[in-house]
């Protein structure tokens, strides 16, 4: 028998010898590598204030737009009553004295021009209203965040509701105060006793009429579109106040 023979391991014994050598399987080298680094951490699941935020911010969204279209509407609404009231007072103003195609006066005595300056008036003031928000609700400035649009937008709702209110009683007042007087009248009292006799009426009587009154029906129109430019101001007070309870509205911009 061979010295090499006599220390070769028996079959029984490379059995035992093998199971006691670690098995680098490739399982098992994955996990031995990974063993020692840090496990990646998964996102973190969303929270209740999370969602609420998320919600906040889009009604924060649809408040921007929603007073971004009153403030254009107004401000084309505003545009087409001075447009109106203003071309009433250039017809006046074209046939006060030149009225060679009638023997009498066109015009009282006393005519008050007060309504149709007031309608004027409130159309440039809502005019330079709504310019003002739509520039400053879209221009890059820090203006334009949550909280000082909210002021501005509750300023201008209050005082344009004010004015359209004013207006219409003021103007009204004076047209019915002198609809039954036939030595004074306003533009719109004298011109409109002729509707119905439109084809006898004198020096586009029926112009001045209907577009006074258009003037007249569009500040009341105004009156509707500011109370709910007043409430769409509570509630973005409301939403910036939601805001500031769930993480602060600190570089919310809208």
């Amino acid at each position: 028998m061979s010295f090499h023979h006599l220390n070769s391991p028996t079959p029984s014994q490379e059995r035992t010898e093998s199971k006691k050598r670690p098995h680098l399987s490739v399982f098992r080298f994955a996990s031995f590598q990974t063993t020692n680094r840090t496990p990646s951490q998964a996102p973190p699941a969303y929270s209740p204030d999370d969602t609420l935020a998320e919600r906040n911010h889009l009604h924060a969204k649809i408040l921007h737009w929603m007073r971004l279209a009153i403030a254009l509407v107004t401000l084309l609404v505003s545009l087409i009553i001075i447009a109106f009231s203003g071309n009433v007072l250039r017809i006046y103003n074209d046939t006060r004295y030149n009225n060679v195609e009638w023997i009498l006066p066109l015009w009282p005595a006393t005519v008050d021009l007060r309504p149709a300056r007031a309608l004027v008036a409130c159309g440039v003031v809502l005019a330079v209203f709504s310019l003002v928000y739509v520039v400053l609700a879209l221009a890059p400035t820090p203006l334009r965040s949550l909280r000082p649009l909210n002021l501005i937008s509750t300023l201008v709702a209050f005082l344009s509701l004010f004015i359209t209110i004013f207006t219409t009683a003021y103007a009204s007042t004076i047209d019915d105060h002198l609809s039954d007087n036939t030595q004074a009248g306003t533009l719109a009292s004298w011109t409109c006793r002729w509707q119905g006799f439109s084809s006898v009426a004198p020096g586009r009587f029926s112009d001045i009429c209907s577009q006074s009154t258009a003037a007249s029906d569009l500040v009341i129109l105004m009156i509707v579109l500011e109370v709910f430019h007043v409430l769409l101001a509570g509630w973005g007070w409301w939403v910036g106040a939601k805001i500031k309870k769930v993480g602060g509205e600190k570089g919310i911009a809208v």
